[in-house]
């Protein structure tokens, strides 16, 4: 985890991710998986976690790649240079669900290894060129995660 401090801008950003998020979540829930799961070149998956915390559940929009029955997300945090509530809360607890255009499924989430990180990298650089933007602009290397299926999960043990 860094310990960045978070710029004025940094702040302003998440105060709209923060804004945005639910209101994106609400509509993708209502469209029932008819529209707006494409953004900024990327398909969107919901990933809903559970509160370090709180034990609060939340639930947040995420551009991703797939992996075969992987899911990959960035902790990009929309290049703010401190690591995503979200992926906090999966370190602490990496049970999951996921949503995509409305069919959900359980999930387990860990940090992709470093040996496959520059080619899971490139593949989150061909949705658009905010990633290399994001890492250019932190101090700390984007997490990219992986969200496996739990049944294929249970199936490597």
């Amino acid at each position: 985890m860094t310990t960045a401090t978070m710029t004025p801008q940094d702040r302003r950003a998440t105060a709209v991710m923060r804004r945005f998020g639910p209101l994106h979540t609400a509509m993708l829930r209502a469209f029932r998986g008819r529209s707006m799961w494409r953004f900024r070149g990327g398909d969107v998956v919901l990933l809903t976690h559970t509160g370090r915390r709180s034990g609060t559940q939340f639930t947040v929009p995420l551009l991703y790649v797939r992996d075969g029955e992987d899911v990959l997300v960035a902790a990009s945090n929309g290049g703010v240079d401190a690591e995503p509530q979200w992926w906090l809360n999966l370190q602490a607890s990496p049970y999951a669900e996921i949503e995509i255009r409305g069919e959900r499924r359980a999930v387990v989430a860990e940090p992709v290894a470093d040996a496959d990180h520059a080619a899971a990298w490139e593949r989150f650089r061909a949705i658009g060129g905010m990633y290399d933007k994001y890492q250019a602009g932190v101090q700390r290397r984007i997490t990219l995660v992986r969200l496996r299926p739990y049944r294929a999960r249970l199936a490597e043990s």
